[in-house]
């Protein structure tokens, strides 16, 4: 899990309260403004929930969802309805073919939650396609963005899946060309099952076809599928490393706030950036290497925190 400046984890449950709302001038964006226990705030984009009924003053209940290799926090309030692994009916409209993650063609349940919206459903090759429901049962495996991410629970029962958060080994089986002709790493686990990673982001880790592979389960993907996360050829989670220093910036937030934002090189030649609530060590002259703590990998990055 990642720590950040407030030392949230993602994964987390906290209150926040929504303090405000501001539209950001030139763009049809607008965003409800939340604050947290520490007086730190964070906007919430407003189209993915109006189904919500946010209100300014009200205290809501968020998850963590995302802290990215920034440091900035994604947070995903409670649906006023559905709860992660909640089983529930919804309304049956039709049978649909999509294509998933790994650019497989596959059947869907398109079905209809309580707000009226429509969500697809993957349907294992193994699960009766009756055409003829009025309503179908599916557990709700991710909330994000207002969205629910659904799957049959008999779909969970017939195909052995692996465990959110832990490791194993996977083969490199293919690269293989999918949306907009984007390359992207297929990975196979022990049951034969597939898993996408876009290649561009782990050039650095110098994967090769056919080589085993330690990865974590991350979470679960639009479609249903679950994502994973190579283990990082060289930084481990936990760990502090010495990292080339090469500006402060200022960046200024969709609130108007300035922030000090450090800019850093790992071994790779990647840049990062590393926020931290210590303006002391943001402002303050650096040397030519600085200590971070690495938090997280993500999309084959380190997630830093100065110590």
């Amino acid at each position: 899990m990642h720590d950040n400046q407030y030392k949230f984890k993602e994964g987390e449950n906290h209150q926040f309260k929504v303090v405000g709302f501001t539209e950001i001038p030139g763009t049809e964006e607008s965003f409800f403004i939340l604050e947290n226990r520490f007086g730190g705030k964070h906007l919430l984009k407003a189209i993915s929930y109006t189904h919500y009924d946010l209100q300014i003053g009200k205290e809501i209940n968020c998850k963590i969802d995302k802290i990215n290799c920034s440091g900035k926090i994604y947070l995903e309030p409670e649906n006023p309805i559905y709860k992660e692994g909640d089983i529930c009916n919804f309304e049956f409209i039709k049978i649909i073919d999509q294509l998933n993650s790994v650019g497989e063609k596959e059947k869907a349940a398109l079905v209809k939650d309580q707000f009226d919206i429509e969500i697809a459903c993957s349907l294992p090759k193994s699960i009766s396609q009756n055409q003829k429901l009025k309503t179908i049962k599916c557990e709700v495996l991710r909330i994000k963005k207002g969205q629910l991410f659904l799957a049959l629970p008999e779909s969970k029962e017939s195909i052995i899946s692996l465990e959110i958060g832990k490791k194993y080994i996977f083969i490199l089986d293919e690269i293989k060309e999918l949306e907009e002709k984007i390359e992207y790493y297929i990975f196979k686990d022990q049951y034969n099952s597939s898993y996408s990673l876009k290649k561009e982001l782990y050039e650095h880790y110098g994967l090769k076809i056919g080589q085993e592979v330690e990865c974590t389960v991350t979470k679960y993907n639009t479609d249903g599928h679950l994502k994973i996360e190579p283990v990082h050829p060289f930084y481990e989670i936990g760990k502090t490393y010495s990292f080339k220093y090469l500006q402060t910036i200022f960046e200024t937030n969709p609130l108007g706030k300035v922030e000090n934002v450090i800019i850093v090189e790992d071994i790779y030649g990647i840049e990062t950036k590393v926020r931290s609530s210590n303006e002391v060590i943001l402002t303050n002259p650096i040397s030519k290497n600085i200590s971070c703590k690495v938090d997280g990998i993500r999309k084959g990055k380190a997630i830093l925190s100065l110590k």
